[in-house]
C-alpha cells in the first residue's frame, strides 16, 4: 500500500481517505506545537519521536540497513521532539533524493508501520526448543545504535543476554553469571556457572532474568525511554557438556545449556542470539575487535549495576597458549582468547556471558563464551573464552522441542 499517493486521476472510496487522514495526523497532529525542522533532503517536518515517525521507523526495522541509509537516519536527527526519544525530522522521505543525490538513491518499501510492542519478532516456538533461530530471527542491533551510532548500552541493546540467580546458604539471592538466549527455550552459559565450586561457594542456580539493563532498578529508563519488567524464569534441567571437568583449571569444554521452564515471549528487550553454524561462520582473525558484554567487575566496584560493554582484540592462539602455561594451565583450540589490555577486561561476574561480533548484515553472533583468566584486566594477560563455532554440533543435539 502506498501513503496518500494521490493523483489527478485517482479514484478514492472512504477507507482509503480514512487511512489517509490517520497518517496525517499521525505524523503532524500531535506535533504541532513542535519546532519544525528540515530533513536531510532540505523538506521541512516536524521534530518528532522515531516511533512516531512511519517512514523512519520503517527504514530502522530493516535487517540490512545500508550505509546511506544510516547516515541518512543519523542525520535526521534532532532536538527537543515530541514523544520518546530517539527524535527525527520526520517527513514521508525514507531515504536520500535520487533527484538531487545520485549517490544515494532513495530507499523504497512496499509497507508502513506503527510502533510495535516488539520489532519484527519471530513466531512464538510453540514447542519447537530445538529449533535454532538464524538472521533475520536472531541477533538484531539496537534501534538506538542505529541512530545514535554511539558506543553506550542501549536498553535494547544484546537483548540475549541474560542473568543467572543463586540462592545462598543465607536464602538470599544473589546475582552471578552471565548468559545468552538462543532460542525461546535455552540460554547458553559456562559450565562453571552451572556445576562445580557455584554450587557450594555460592549457592543452587534458581532462576534466570531476561530483559534486564540496571539491576538496580525494576523499570529501566534512558530519558523518555524505558524498557519492561524482568522477566524470571525457572529452569527444567541443566546441561554441562560432557566433557566438562569442574575440578580442572584447565576449564575445557566450560559450556552448558539450561533449559527454561517455558517458553519465554520475545520483546524488543528478549531476542536471542544467532550462533556460528556451519551455514553462517566466518573466520576470527587475530587482531579482530570483539564484542564482550556484562555486569561484571568494575575499576570502582565489584558489580556493574548497568549492561557494560568492551572491545576486545582476539590474540594469537599459540602466544596466548605459551603465556598459561607458565601458570600451568593447558589450552586447546576450542578456547579462544582476547584482550589483554590493562583494565579492558572481562572480569568477575561476567562468566557464561557473551563474546560476540557483529556482521556487515548488522547481525550479531556469540563467538565465545566467558570463561576464566589471570585475575582482570592485568596487561599483556588476555580472557580466555570457550570457542562457541566448535560446540554448534553438540548444542543442536542437546536440544529438544
Amino acid at each position: 500500500m502506498r501513503l496518500c499517493n494521490v493523483g489527478k486521476s485517482a479514484r478514492f472510496n472512504m477507507p482509503q481517505w480514512q487511512f489517509c487522514l490517520v497518517f496525517i495526523a499521525a505524523l503532524f497532529s500531535t506535533a504541532t506545537a513542535q519546532a519544525r525542522c528540515r530533513n536531510p533532503n532540505a523538506k521541512v517536518g516536524y521534530c518528532v519521536s522515531i516511533y512516531e515517525c512511519p517512514s523512519l521507523l520503517e527504514v530502522v526495522q530493516r535487517y540490512n540497513l545500508a550505509a546511506a541509509d544510516r547516515e541518512f537516519l543519523q542525520k535526521s536527527q534532532c532536538v527537543n521532539g515530541y514523544g520518546r526519544s530517539p527524535y527525527v525530522c520526520c517527513t514521508p522521505d525514507k531515504g536520500y533524493d535520487s533527484s538531487d543525490d545520485d549517490e544515494n538513491p532513495t530507499s523504497t518499501t512496499t509497507t508502513t508501520t506503527r510502533r510495535p510492542s516488539t520489532v519484527n519478532p519471530p513466531s512464538p516456538s510453540n514447542g519447537k526448543g530445538n529449533v535454532l533461530p538464524v538472521p533475520p530471527e536472531c541477533g538484531p542491533t539496537s534501534l538506538n545504535d542505529k541512530i545514535y551510532n554511539g558506543k553506550d548500552t542501549a536498553l535494547d541493546q544484546y537483548p540475549w543476554m541474560v542473568l543467572l540467580e543463586y540462592i545462598q546458604k543465607n536464602g538470599k539471592p544473589i546475582l552471578n553469571c552471565g548468559g545468552s538466549l538462543i532460542n525461546q527455550r535455552y540460554v547458553l552459559t559456562a559450565g562453571h556457572c552451572v556445576v562445580g565450586a557455584i554450587e557450594t561457594e555460592i549457592g543452587p542456580l534458581s532462576s534466570i532474568h531476561l530483559g534486564e539493563y540496571d539491576i538496580s532498578k525494576e523499570i529501566d529508563c534512558i530519558q523518555d525511554d524505558c524498557n519492561n519488567k524482568v522477566v524470571k524464569m525457572g529452569y527444567e534441567q541443566v546441561i554441562p557438556h560432557p566433557q566438562y571437568e569442574p575440578n580442572n583449571n584447565d576449564r575445557h569444554h566450560d559450556i552448558a545449556l539450561i533449559r527454561m521452564s517455558a517458553d519465554v515471549t520475545y520483546s524488543d528487550f528478549i531476542r536471542p542470539v544467532c550462533l556460528p553454524l556451519a551455514s553462517t561462520r566466518q573466520a576470527i582473525n587475530v587482531g579482530e575487535l570483539l564484542t564482550v558484554a556484562g555486569w561484571g567487575r568494575t575499576l570502582l566496584a565489584r558489580q556493574s549495576n548497568v549492561k557494560q560493554e568492551l572491545a576486545v582484540p582476539v590474540v594469537d592462539h599459540d602466544s596466548c597458549a605459551r603465556k598459561f602455561s607458565s601458570r600451568n594451565v593447558n589450552l586447546i583450540t576450542s578456547q579462544l582468547c582476547a584482550g589483554g589490555e590493562f583494565s579492558k577486561d572481562s572480569c568477575d561476574g561476567d562468566s557464561g556471558g557473551p563474546l560476540m561480533r557483529q556482521t556487515a548484515q548488522n547481525r550479531w553472533y556469540i563467538e565465545g563464551v566467558v570463561s576464566f583468566g589471570n585475575r582482570c584486566g592485568l596487561e599483556g594477560w588476555p580472557a580466555v573464552y570457550t570457542r562457541v563455532a566448535d560446540y554448534t554440533d553438540w548444542i543442536a543435539q542437546s536440544l529438544r522441542p
